[in-house]
């Protein structure tokens, strides 16, 4: 008969050392999951991170990138705009002389018929009281005890009418060869004179001239125009 060996039972010490064991390999598997999730996590932090640095710094770059383009691209502008106008400005100058000369040898004749007889006719004339300018003069016709003073634009506006006041108010002060002791009259001459230009223009007591190709005609005033002329202040 064979006999079965037994284990004796195991006393509440041995118990109590293998539950400690159990637990103390409990707790150290849980603090080095916990220490992997903690590292995991910076580490995912840290790549979040240099990502989100690396996306400002890119999103930095382009947007300086583009204000630099931007920049280039308005002085290129501004560049092409103003050697535009001045292309533009000299241009019209040019033209404004080419007006001058045509304006200035029809208009004589053509001012018979209003009673003047000028049998003089001068272009760009400036006046000057020392270094001072007074006033520009694009068209001066004379005829003894009359002048009649001509601003000449490609496009009048009713601010050159103003001015052209101005202008004839000046020259009533400051008195030239021409104009000494005689009484001026004052017109607009352009090659495209608009509706409110010229009634401005009589308005002023101002003749009207309208140049078309090498022709310059005298716009018929109103029948209640009046010419205005100034008296020139002797010195």
């Amino acid at each position: 008969m064979n006999q079965i060996s037994t284990q004796p039972p195991l006393t509440f010490e041995q118990v109590m050392a293998i539950l400690d064991k159990q637990k103390a390999e409990t707790f150290a598997k849980i603090e080095a999951d916990r220490l992997e999730t903690f590292t995991k996590i910076e580490a995912d932090k840290k790549l979040h991170q240099e990502q989100m640095e690396k996306m400002h710094i890119e999103t930095f770059t382009k947007i300086e990138a583009d204000k630099k383009l931007h920049q280039e691209q308005m002085e290129k502008r501004d560049a092409e705009f103003k050697n535009l106008s001045r292309r533009f400005g000299d241009f019209g100058n040019r033209l404004g002389d080419i007006i001058e000369c045509i304006v200035a040898p029809n208009l004589q004749e053509k001012f018979k018929k209003y009673d003047f007889d000028f049998h003089n006719s001068s272009t760009q004339l400036v006046v000057k009281d020392g270094k001072k300018t007074i006033a520009d003069i694009d068209v001066i016709l004379e005829d003894g005890d009359c002048v009649m003073l001509v601003e000449v634009k490609t496009k009048p506006t009713i601010d050159d009418v103003d001015k052209h006041i101005e202008r004839m108010e000046k020259m009533q002060q400051h008195p030239t060869r021409a104009t000494r002791d005689a009484k001026m009259y004052g017109a607009i001459a352009g090659a495209i004179i608009n509706k409110d230009v010229i009634d401005a223009a009589f308005a002023a007591g101002f003749y009207v001239i309208s140049q078309t190709g090498d022709n310059v005609d005298i716009i018929e005033p109103p029948s209640t125009f009046v010419a205005k002329y100034w008296d020139v202040i002797s010195k």
